[in-house]
């Protein structure tokens, strides 16, 4: 375990793989895509694993907390995992299509940053909070809305403070009104949002670029994470992130598809010719593993055998409501 020092030239990614094996293995793909887009680049995973792979994709690794607590709730907890002065956390469901060069000139100058380009105000309504009653409780404008997908942070006493505040909320999320995420307490933007309203921050627009989620996309996603393509047209732009937040759709053939890719070409396994179409065959296969378990699952829980709709088609439907921000 490489020891936690920090150092004011010292950046680096940091990620969370704990738990299923799915999360290790999604863990893997995000750090073959860095290695490959962006080498240099040291890679930190929390985990309570010990695949030696996992450990061989990643320059740190540093051990779970569980006293932290479960779920997302290790999210409010990034500032105390981190080895690095400055951190891009990427959750592991992430894909790098490029250097990540843009991202940390975006957010030189603030303490915490996530990429986003809305700010929710009085009257509109979110899934996760009871807006208006959070504006009154904490005399606030407005509060940032995002995706999680990707946060930045120092090891400034700003940064530290933040942080304390986010914790704090989520110690008082009931009298709050924060609303559980899959039943097991709010989800980190939510926290993370109050948090930086209360601090005066907001989100940083990183263009076309930075991280983008292909959910409530409104094209088809275009992407080869080996050649570095990524675009899709969402908010009635085309964006080409540097970063693609794969979120509730890992189980779509696309997704299972960069990852082989990235496997394949981390193992120096020729995808040529011929080739290409195993590629594509064990994608396939992947794919139909996956959702052959969802159905399981259904029909345990007392649901119907048959696919759902989305499932039917490669490109699953994907949810358009407004939860996911960018």
């Amino acid at each position: 375990m490489t020891t936690k020092r920090k150092d004011m030239q010292n950046i680096g990614v940091l990620s969370l793989g704990f738990g299923k094996p799915e999360y290790i293995s999604m863990a893997k793909a995000l750090a073959r895509s860095l290695i490959l887009h962006d080498p240099k680049l040291p890679r930190a995973i929390v985990t309570d694993s010990n695949d030696p792979e996992l450990l061989e994709l990643f320059t740190h690794r540093i051990e779970l907390r569980p006293e932290y607590g479960s779920n997302l709730r290790q999210k409010i907890y990034l500032d105390r995992y981190s080895p690095f002065s400055r951190t891009l956390f990427i959750d592991s469901d992430c894909l790098a299509l490029r250097k990540l060069d843009g991202m940390w000139r975006a957010f030189d100058n603030v303490p915490f940053g996530v990429c986003g380009v809305r700010v929710l105000k009085r009257g509109e309504s979110d899934e996760f909070l009871d807006i208006d009653f959070v504006l009154d409780r904490f005399g606030l404008q407005g509060l940032p809305k995002f995706n999680g997908g990707t946060y930045y942070f120092d090891d400034s006493p700003g940064a530290l403070e933040f942080f304390e505040t986010a914790r704090g909320l989520l110690k008082e999320a009931v009298a709050l009104r924060f609303s559980d995420f899959r039943g097991d307490g709010p989800n980190d933007e939510s926290i993370y949002s109050v948090a930086m309203a209360i601090h005066g921050l907001t989100v940083t627009d990183t263009g076309d670029g930075g991280m983008w989620t292909p959910i409530a996309a409104t094209s088809p996603i275009v992407i080869d994470v080996p050649k570095g393509i990524c675009h899709f047209v969402k908010l009635g732009r085309i964006v080409t992130p540097d970063v693609v937040h794969f979120a509730t759709f890992t189980d779509s053939f696309t997704y299972l598809r960069e990852c082989l890719k990235l496997e394949c070409l981390s193992r120096n396994v020729s995808v040529r010719g011929n080739q290409l179409a195993r590629l594509r065959a064990e994608a396939v296969g992947r794919w139909m593993r996956k959702k052959s378990k969802a159905v399981k699952r259904r029909f345990l829980a007392g649901g119907s055998l048959c696919l759902r709709p989305e499932a039917k088609s490669v490109r699953p439907s994907l949810p358009s409501h407004s939860t996911y921000g960018q």
